[in-house]
């Protein structure tokens, strides 16, 4: 009799979409969609390379194996991994901090966490090494493994005497190795945004820093101009001589990458004879489909000499506001006058870039299918969660469980969205302008404190929730709600939909998708997807960095709370 009642309740699911009442969020599978706006031949790629709130890439090569890692800031797990053989087909491996032990956010805001990681290789003990940041959370910190593809990193070694953000290592042919970073300089500031570059000795036998830290880099290029925050050093030798390169200007319009000389890896540097040499920086603001903010570059050599830049920029939809974050791209690098460039003073960052013949030769030999990031895909299957999925800070507890048929359980939390803790809330990265993403949800609220749904999510204070709850008459409703504020949080727009006695019992498909640049639409059906109501549209600016402040894109997921804080009312 047990198993018969299982066969007719899976029946009537599959049929009607009707369910049982209960409290804990049932969604069927989460879909989401991306469109690349360009088309790219057989012999060229398209940029970004890795679309969504991939920023601060740092790449090595080892043999014919190229490794990328990017930021996370305040999401888990941290620091994501890719692997190439040809500089095009990136498959993700996982992530470099995927224990709580190695990375515990607790409470820190959704622009701290893990700063501008670096990877290098060591060759004198074959080993890889990754150090970052710990902004809000703990000290400068690296992890090493002799395998980036076991995604088995070491627990961190913290070294505290390191300040600042943005630490690089280089390890050098003579088997000493440096650890380079921003700091404050030596001295008080001479005005807002005044940073240094510091070096010191990194004894990797012992894992320790030694002797004296130094200054590289005083403000900038040129300290009479008051270049603000000098940062992403990063250290390269080519042919015996020594190359400092980083960015300045902030992370923003004025963003840009400067490369500076030496005869030592102590300095003193020279600026390079053309600099910066990548900016977007005065180009004109109203030219089509910009992409701005480039800088924070690292550069990698092939095999045959080539040599190739992966650096952030940004692809703002309207008047500079963007929803998918600082993003990774990828051109070639050209030595000029013994020195790199990679992209001449005044040249736009270009969408569709031809391959060089060594790309050519190197995908050619490919065996990486890579990662498809415009294809349609889930969040979760039945056989657990996507490599996509990511969670606002350290999971605490167990919150949800994935059935055999692919049904994630989510179970609430008594944490709300906006209280910089650890909420019930599985997401992913929005990587395109236009997108769609559509779920199904089972969930009978009891209370107004209580919600399930999907969320779009760029800060503690931006975001936009849509799903089931209850009103203040008791009444069950599908609702739709907006929030903004840089420090405060205020409620922007909500929209509310009371459901009939039938469409209490029945699933509910909610779907977040982009019809014009300006905004974002909601809709919802029952039963089944046969025809859509909008409950609302949100302006897609209140979900941009230029709105919200801070360093992290958006997020799409699904989210439960017993605890909603119901503002407006």
């Amino acid at each position: 009799m047990r198993s018969l009642s299982k066969v007719l309740l899976f029946a009537l699911i599959s049929h009607f979409g009707v369910l049982p009442a209960q409290n804990t969020p049932v969604f069927d599978e989460f879909l989401y969609h991306g469109k690349n706006s360009v088309n790219p031949g057989m012999f060229q790629y398209s940029n970004p390379i890795l679309p969504g709130c991939y920023p601060d890439p740092s790449i090595c090569r080892v043999g014919k194996d190229y490794y990328l890692v990017n930021s996370t800031f305040g999401y888990y797990p941290g620091v994501p991994i890719w692997h190439s053989t040809d500089l095009v087909h990136w498959k993700q491996l996982g992530y470099v901090l995927n224990r709580p032990s190695q990375l515990m956010l607790k409470d820190c805001k959704m622009s701290g966490g893990v700063y501008a990681p670096d990877i290098k290789y060591n060759p004198h003990n074959r080993t890889f090494y990754m150090i970052t940041t710990g902004t809000g959370y703990g000290s400068t910190t690296y992890v090493k493994t002799d395998d980036p593809k076991k995604c088995n990193w070491s627990a961190p070694v913290a070294l505290p005497s390191v300040g600042g953000i943005d630490p690089s290592l280089f390890f050098d042919e003579d088997g000493k190795a440096y650890i380079l970073n921003n700091d404050a300089p030596a001295y008080e500031p001479l005005y807002s945004g005044h940073r240094a570059i510091w070096i010191r000795e990194f004894d990797w036998r012992n894992d320790r820093v030694v002797g004296e830290a130094k200054v590289l880099i005083d403000g900038g290029l040129d300290i009479s101009k008051q270049p603000s925050w000098i940062e992403g050093p990063h250290l390269y030798k080519v042919k015996g001589k020594y190359y400092l390169m980083a960015a300045e200007g902030g992370t923003g319009p004025n963003h840009r990458e400067v490369i500076l000389s030496s005869d030592s890896p102590m300095g003193p540097f020279k600026p390079c004879a053309i600099n910066p040499i990548l900016t977007q920086m005065g180009l004109s603001s109203d030219r089509i489909d910009p992409i701005t903010c480039a800088g924070h570059a690292d550069l990698v050599e092939t095999e045959n000499g080539e040599w190739f830049a992966v650096f952030l920029a940004v692809r703002p939809a309207r008047y500079g506001h963007e929803n998918t974050g600082r993003e990774t791209f990828l051109l070639p690098v050209k030595w000029n006058d013994d020195q790199p460039v990679i992209l001449e003073k005044g040249t736009t960052v270009p969408y569709v870039v031809d391959m060089t013949p060594e790309m050519r030769r190197l995908s050619k030999d490919n065996t990486i299918k890579g990662y498809e990031p415009y294809a349609p895909a889930l969040l979760w299957t039945s056989e657990g969660l996507s490599k996509d999925a990511v969670f606002i800070r350290t999971p605490v507890g167990d919150f949800f469980t994935i059935e055999k048929n692919g049904q994630l359980r989510l179970k609430p939390k008594n944490v709300c969205i906006d209280q910089f803790g650890n909420p019930s809330f599985i997401g992913r990265r929005i990587n395109s302008k236009n997108f769609y993403a559509q779920t199904t949800l089972a969930y009978t609220p009891k209370s107004k404190q209580e919600f399930a749904g999907v969320v779009c999510f760029q800060n503690d204070y931006c975001y936009i929730q849509f799903g089931k709850t209850m009103n203040e008459k008791g009444e069950e409703v599908l609702q739709l709600k907006s929030f903004s504020g840089k420090e405060k949080k205020e409620l922007k727009d909500e929209y509310e939909c009371l459901l009939s006695r039938k469409e209490k019992k029945q699933k509910v498909y909610l779907k977040v998708e982009v019809q014009t640049p300006e905004e974002y639409t909601f809709s919802y059906a029952f039963g089944r997807p046969d025809s859509w109501m909008v409950l609302g549209k949100v302006k897609s600016s209140l979900l941009s960095t230029l709105t919200a402040g801070g360093f992290t894109g958006t997020t799409i997921g699904i989210y439960a709370t017993t605890n909603s804080r119901n503002f407006g009312r």
